[in-house]
């Protein structure tokens, strides 16, 4: 037996046999998870030689990411996004107009003013 050949462009979907969706089956991705553990655990290739190992070292730790990237719906999310072109580092990129800033900052002002003189009628304004 050798070790899987990894075809690291493959998406997580893919690698998994699931439909590219938000929506998933967990039971399925659960399942599917043991299968490919079951197929690349490097345990299963300790006798081969050592590119081997890298090999099937690589792929579990492909089938590992996929499975931790699938099993959260935020990872999940992004991870989509990111197949369809969407750059989902936002929040690398906070940045904001001076002026929304200061709206903000004064809309804050006014509803701790607000709360500490227990005026509701202040909060409208």
């Amino acid at each position: 037996m050798s070790a899987p050949a990894v075809d690291l462009q493959q998406d997580f979907f893919t690698v998994f046999s699931l439909p590219r969706s938000f929506l998933l089956d967990n039971a399925a991705l659960d399942q599917r998870y043991r299968d490919l553990q079951s197929q690349v655990h490097p345990d299963k290739f300790s006798h081969l030689s050592d590119a081997e190992k890298r090999l099937s070292m690589q792929w579990a730790t492909r089938v590992n990411e996929g499975y931790q990237t699938l099993r959260d719906p935020l990872k999940r999310g992004r991870y989509l996004l990111t197949l369809h072109g969407v750059d989902t580092q936002e929040e690398h990129n906070t940045a904001m107009p001076m002026d929304f800033l200061m709206q903000q900052m004064e809309w804050r002002e006014g509803l701790q003013d607000a709360i500490a003189a227990k005026d509701i009628d202040a909060l409208d304004a």
